[in-house]
């Protein structure tokens, strides 16, 4: 390691030992039931007391993963939500950081959840090198992104930046809801495992729903250019919410939209 190195590491910090402004309410919340929160929080093991959530947003799924004894850090690029997260959920730490150069000292978490995030990365297996990095040895990674299954061509993003390549007037995709210069990526089982296997052993793995929420997502995406964004995305994301958790909780396997993977580092470092 080289000098300039070292002090990137020295300066980085260890965010378990902050302090959060407030104390968070243990009961469960009911995204810790359903959906990729509940299938993370079900897959963690006991013993991970120290759990990182890369791309935390507004901290929604940082707060379903807490529980008595258990403290979760969030890491989330854009400044905003991170602002937002923190007025929310005073009794959780929230730092502003890339997933693909994390702002935490190494080995200080026992498990590391990614839900949705890297998808939209530019370079994910920079990612998976910095998870590799900041795990505790034994520590496990669980992801969840979209499968490659029989539905996945009706992406709601894809399609919604298609349409908006041939009319370039209408309104954008919201910033977190953007990929780094790509498509919204589904993954195969084989690419996922490729990705994952230098720095971890998979361990387990589900596909589930076939991704009929995204139909009513494209809707809310076309129904903006006409009535705006803002009000009919807010109206109708409830809805939404329920749709994703009912199709999420059928298993398809090779069918399915979404794909939740577990895995658990390996000391060799590729």
């Amino acid at each position: 390691m080289t000098v300039a190195e070292e002090r990137v590491a020295e300066a980085r910090p260890d965010p378990f030992a902050i302090t959060p402004p407030a104390e968070l309410p243990t009961r469960p919340r009911l995204l810790s039931h359903v959906g990729r929160w509940g299938r993370a929080r079900r897959w963690l093991p006991e013993g991970a007391q120290r759990v990182l959530d890369v791309g935390a947003a507004f901290g929604y799924g940082s707060a379903a993963l807490a529980t008595a004894g258990r403290r979760v850090v969030g890491v989330e690029r854009d400044a905003g939500n991170v602002e937002a997260a923190r007025r929310i959920l005073p009794g959780i730490v929230f730092l502003e950081g890339d997933a693909e150069a994390l702002p935490v000292a190494d080995g200080c978490a026992d498990a590391v959840v990614m839900l949705d995030i890297v998808e939209h990365l530019g370079d994910p297996r920079r990612a998976m090198a910095e998870v590799h990095r900041v795990l505790r040895p034994g520590g496990v990674l669980v992801i969840s992104v979209p499968h490659r299954g029989l539905l996945h061509r009706f992406d709601a993003l894809n399609v919604y930046s298609a349409l908006r390549r041939r009319f370039p007037h209408w309104p954008g995709l919201e910033a977190d809801t953007e990929s780094a210069g790509h498509e919204h990526r589904h993954f195969t089982r084989a690419e996922v495992d490729d990705l994952l296997q230098p720095w971890f052993g998979v361990d387990r793995v589900a596909r589930t729903g076939l991704g009929v929420q995204e139909l009513l997502y494209l809707a809310l995406l076309l129904a903006r250019v006409p009535f705006g964004r803002e009000r009919v995305s807010r109206a109708f994301l409830p809805l939404h919410l329920l749709i994703y958790c009912l199709d999420d909780a059928v298993p398809w396997g090779p069918l399915g939209y979404h794909m939740a993977v577990r895995g658990v580092r390996r000391e060799e470092t590729p």
